[in-house]
């Protein structure tokens, strides 16, 4: 187990626009309030995942705290899978979908109660083609819209408002067939969502019944843009017109494109574009402190 009371904490610092030295002000404060020994690595881009393994391995921390978002959370999720480490999260990314799905994104200071808090729980994680989803992933209209956000100047909310439009205006459906264990689905769609939790980070809960320690994981079918449907989303009805939106959950499933590729992310980073996914459940594959 771990002898000394140690914390690793992992900081992105082009990650959104929050200032990383209150961050580390903050870290250091809780940590030596609460008799922790802080070792601190800032990513640099460059073989993270790699010197992130090695840290953990050789400081043996009972905690990591990321500062950064939800794809930094994930690369370092996996470095501390399937182990009696905890994951802290310290929302500092542009959306911070799985911050806000916790409940942590709004005061720093209640981040930092949280992850150094006694409330842990096991949270499953998505396998999508041999990488590692935590919170959200998807083909289509979303994906395409990360892609835009990324390559574009403006951030915020004003920054996502404009590539929205942008997005509309250039996004095209596509047909796509649905394996599961159970049915086969062919329809055509405007999104196709792999969700193991429920908000985007823009606060929207796209997929309000998910549980993200259940075992299963949800696959949200948008075939089209409808406001009934969409107010239904953002109002927690899950009485769907099947028609125009279908939610299933599942354990395993088989995605692919008929047509054509499709833009494709994986918790806010775009991944390119794809014909086939493959996902699968990983049950309990974390451990997060959590309010």
């Amino acid at each position: 187990m771990f002898p000394e009371r140690k914390v690793l904490l992992v900081v992105n610092p082009i990650s959104g626009d929050l200032d990383k030295d209150v961050i580390f002000e903050k870290v250091i404060a809780a940590a030596d309030a609460g008799g922790y020994d802080l070792r601190i690595y800032q990513t640099t881009g460059d073989n993270d995942p790699e010197t992130i393994r090695e840290m953990v391995k050789n400081i043996n921390p009972e905690r990591v705290m990321v500062a950064g978002g939800d794809g930094t959370i994930s690369m370092v999720a996996q470095s501390i899978c399937n182990t009696d480490i905890i994951l802290g999260i310290i929302p500092a990314g542009s959306a911070n979908g799985l911050a806000v799905d916790f409940g942590v994104s709004g005061s720093l200071d209640f981040a930092l109660e949280t992850a150094f808090g006694a409330n842990v729980i096991g949270v499953d994680a998505v396998r999508i083609n041999g990488d590692i989803s935590l919170h959200l992933s998807d083909i289509g209209l979303n994906a395409l819209l990360v892609k835009n956000y990324e390559n574009s100047d403006t951030r915020g909310k004003l920054g996502y408002a404009r590539e929205m439009l942008k997005t509309l205006s250039e996004h095209q459906n596509f047909r796509v067939r649905i394996t599961t264990s159970t049915e086969v689905i062919e329809t055509e769609a405007l999104i196709v969502i792999i969700a193991n939790a429920q908000k985007y980070g823009t606060g929207v809960s796209i997929n309000p019944t998910g549980n993200m320690s259940d075992g299963f994981f949800e696959l949200v079918i948008a075939k089209k843009l409808d406001f009934i449907e969409t107010a239904k989303i953002l109002t927690g009805n899950t009485d769907f017109n099947p028609e125009i939106m279908q939610v299933i959950s599942v354990q395993q499933a088989d995605i692919e494109c008929l047509d054509t590729e499709a833009h494709f992310q994986i918790d806010g980073e775009y991944k390119g574009t794809v014909k086939n996914l493959k996902a699968e459940i990983l049950k309990g594959y974390v451990k997060v402190a959590v309010p």
